[in-house]
């Protein structure tokens, strides 16, 4: 069943991935976090892609595609939400200042190995985040649409933080149950649909 549920996480991965490259395009009329978000779908694509190569053909798995797309990738999501949440409109060399600022945040949490509490972090601000960006009433988003992206972001959130206690024996158990990857698919599906319902609201 875990192994269904990982492979369930990386087509969520992929197929959203994919989905980032083609609607958050980095062009001239775009808003500059549209950078951030299509440089976050290439390195979850590159990862969720590889992943699920090594099921069909002999490929060893590409250790660096998973490191930038857990620990770069999200984490740059997240500053995207807390951007959108609180209005703020940064033009794209501040995002690519902000990406190697990220980079700079995972080489200090892998040294201290915390890398952990990175994602664990990273996934807890995007869901603050989605909840302010959907729900305050100046948003003027369907409550239901916002409440559902907002639940699915928070399950994410638990499946993580439950994989950065492995020391405890029941919370180890549980995160067997649950992949990580299944949670960083819903994570950033939840993600994209409040990028998404953001957007339709400003058009």
């Amino acid at each position: 069943m875990s192994f269904i549920l990982t492979i369930v996480g990386q087509l969520l991965m992929l197929l959203t991935s994919i989905w980032m490259l083609k609607n958050w395009p980095p062009k001239d009329e775009n808003p500059g976090w549209f950078a951030a978000a299509f440089c976050s779908g290439l390195l979850i694509f590159s990862f969720a892609a590889s992943s699920l190569l090594t099921y069909i053909i002999d490929l060893t798995p590409m250790y660096w595609f998973e490191q930038l797309a857990f620990y770069a990738a999200f984490p740059l999501l997240s500053f995207v939400l807390l951007a959108l949440s609180f209005k703020i409109d940064w033009p794209k060399e501040a995002w690519g200042r902000i990406l190697l600022g990220v980079c700079g945040i995972y080489w200090v949490c892998q040294q201290t190995q915390n890398l952990s509490y990175l994602l664990v972090v990273s996934a807890v601000i995007s869901s603050l985040a989605i909840g302010k960006l959907l729900l305050s009433k100046a948003a003027g988003i369907c409550s239901k649409q916002a409440n559902l992206a907002l639940s699915i972001a928070s399950l994410a959130s638990l499946i993580i933080i439950l994989h950065s206690l492995a020391s405890n024996p029941v919370a180890a158990e549980l995160a067997e149950k649950w992949p990580i990857e299944l949670a960083l698919g819903l994570l950033l599906v939840a993600i994209n649909r409040g990028l998404f319902l953001k957007k339709i609201r400003q058009v």
